[in-house]
């Protein structure tokens, strides 16, 4: 498979699981995101160092692939910094999607 349709399946999960959250258990919408963004920064956070030249994921020790998922990482950190910033700068947002 392609990294676009990687990206458009995790896409439609985060999609499928905040719609469905709201709908059978009443989550609100911003609620769920900050859940999935901190459960993906702990995930990557406990497999970084298989991604470590000449670990589990990077044998032949490519430095690429340890840049590339630290700055992955910078991403998500920041994605769950600024969701987390604006659910507490914006409690409003708590009442869409929750019932």
């Amino acid at each position: 498979m392609n990294e676009k349709f990687n990206i458009f399946l995790s896409s439609l999960f985060i999609l499928v699981v905040v719609i469905g959250l709201s709908i059978f258990a009443g989550v609100a919408y911003i609620y769920t995101l900050c859940g999935l963004s901190v459960w993906a920064v702990i995930g990557h956070l406990v497999t970084l160092d298989d991604d470590m030249p000449g670990e589990w994921s990077n044998m032949e020790g490519s430095p690429e692939v340890w840049r590339r998922s630290r700055v992955e990482l910078l991403i998500k950190s920041l994605v769950m910094f600024a969701l987390l910033v604006i659910t507490m700068a914006f409690p409003g947002l708590g009442e869409y999607g929750a019932h």
